[in-house]
């Protein structure tokens, strides 16, 4: 199955993260791509957008810009060329970072785990501008009548996530953040919450 760029950029910017390393020279960029602002992302960084046809409501119209209401498969698919030159970027800065905890494959989870919720809470219109992934889950969980130990293991994936951004102690090691993440990212195939082709086995 291909990977996409976003999880490549974001992944790295997440291992950035846990190695300590400070990001104030991207922390808007990173910011914006992290919470799913494909607009200000775009608009950070200034790629052209690639050529695209969207259908909306009767209307078809060829894209040539980013716009605010796009919904947010089409600002990912838009924000392509930007996160790869922002890749390149953090690469030059920040070089390459040894992970002996966690595989890249997990910092590629974690971020098609926030990414998924929020896309599909932004798609159904649940959210406000900046939701913290915590709010963001209590509400696309109340959206899709999660049980309430699934909304729990969630929330517990959350947690990892930031164990993660923060090199916090959230779990008692890496390995057992681990387990609890990865019952949380099932779940976002078992309630369809994936990023469109990033199911995997």
């Amino acid at each position: 199955m291909e990977i996409l760029i976003i999880e490549v950029t974001v992944g790295y910017m997440l291992k950035v993260l846990k190695s300590g390393k400070l990001i104030g020279a991207y922390k808007k960029e990173f910011a914006s791509i992290r919470h799913g602002n494909y607009y200000d992302f775009i608009t950070l960084i200034g790629e052209p957008i690639p050529f695209m046809i969207t259908y909306n409501h009767g209307i078809i119209r060829t894209e040539t810009e980013a716009r605010k209401d796009d919904i947010d498969f089409a600002g990912l698919v838009k924000a392509g060329p930007s996160l790869k030159v922002f890749y390149e970027k953090c690469k030059d800065q920040y070089g390459e970072i040894q992970d002996l905890d966690l595989p890249d494959k997990v910092y590629r989870n974690l971020v098609l785990f926030e990414i998924g919720m929020r896309m599909h809470a932004n798609n159904n219109s649940l959210l406000t501008e900046r939701e913290n992934l915590e709010t963001v889950i209590t509400k696309i969980s109340e959206f899709k009548s999660l049980p309430h130990r699934d909304k729990e293991t969630l929330q517990k994936g959350r947690k990892f996530l930031n164990m993660v951004k923060h090199n916090n102690n959230q779990f008692r090691s890496w390995n057992e953040g681990l387990v609890e993440f990865e019952k949380a990212f099932e779940l976002l195939t078992k309630y369809k919450m994936t990023i469109v082709g990033t199911q995997r086995p």
